[in-house]
């Protein structure tokens, strides 16, 4: 197993754990974008954003709803201590089940979805502002999220400003909160809408990290702001999760988590 199927592989079994410990809901969505955050923390200086530096980069979650996901890559990065990973979701902890700004290095909170990208371009324009102009802005949206209006509007204003150090990548896989996206609206073509705004775009395996790290570094050569459709499976890595809605808002039964340990370790020794 290579470094990153073996990252992906700790970081899953870190949801599993802390969202069956929790009875939390959103494994399917957590499951879905642990490359594409690991890629991204791989992409930043991990000491600046420890030190709070000013120039820092910066990465919102905007599909707030794997905040499982974001926390256990925290921890795994060494930002975010393993007594307050543990008491995720649990009563009087900080790390509720949505991204939380009161969790040491989480930049917005994203509770509500939709709004995360407007805020990652306000960011963006207030790091270009003061001439912190290497200082990357990550944003990682939900494809159900792009049916949101403010997302749009958000994208416009990039695009005109050509906020190169602005870096959206979509968690592209396909099924929302109440089913497929295509069935409740499509966004097809999504490259070419993306495009016309003035973004760079990008299509990739956002279940391949390495692929989405080097995305990341040639984007960050670019002019304009960029963007990458993750092609993403919900609940990836455990067969009956995969593509199964119902792991939107269910946590595992005990039954369950050990039939998905189980699952996750025999594909990490294949």
């Amino acid at each position: 197993m290579n470094k990153h199927a073996e990252r992906a592989f700790i970081i899953r079994k870190t949801i599993l754990d802390i969202v069956h410990k929790a009875k939390a809901s959103h494994i399917g969505s957590s499951f879905s974008v642990v490359e594409i955050l690991n890629a991204i923390y791989a992409s930043m200086d991990t000491e600046k954003i420890r030190a709070g530096a000013t120039d820092r980069d910066r990465l919102i979650l905007s599909k707030g709803h794997s905040a499982a996901a974001l926390y256990s890559v925290l921890y795994h990065c060494g930002l975010l201590r393993k007594e307050q990973l543990d008491t995720y979701y649990l009563n009087d902890s900080l790390l509720s089940g949505h991204a939380s700004h009161f969790v040491p290095h989480v930049e917005h909170s994203t509770g509500a979805l939709g709004h995360g990208l407007s805020v990652a371009v306000g960011v963006a324009v207030g790091l270009m502002s003061r001439g912190f102009k290497s200082s990357r802005v990550y944003v990682v949206v939900g494809d159900g999220e792009l049916q949101e209006g403010s997302n749009w509007e958000a994208l416009m204003l990039a695009g005109y400003k050509k906020l190169n150090n602005l870096l959206v990548l979509i968690d592209n896989n396909k099924i929302g909160g109440i089913g497929k996206t295509d069935y409740c609206c499509s966004l097809e073509p999504l490259d070419k809408k993306l495009e016309s705004f003035g973004f760079k775009t990008f299509e990739v395996d956002g279940h391949d990290e390495e692929e989405i790290y080097q995305t990341i570094q040639e984007l960050k050569e670019s002019e304009t702001p960029g963007a990458v459709t993750c092609n993403t499976i919900k609940g990836k890595g455990v067969s009956f999760m995969e593509n199964n809605n119902v792991w939107h808002y269910r946590p595992p039964s005990d039954e369950e988590y050990e039939k998905a340990l189980i699952e996750l370790s025999v594909r990490r020794q294949a």
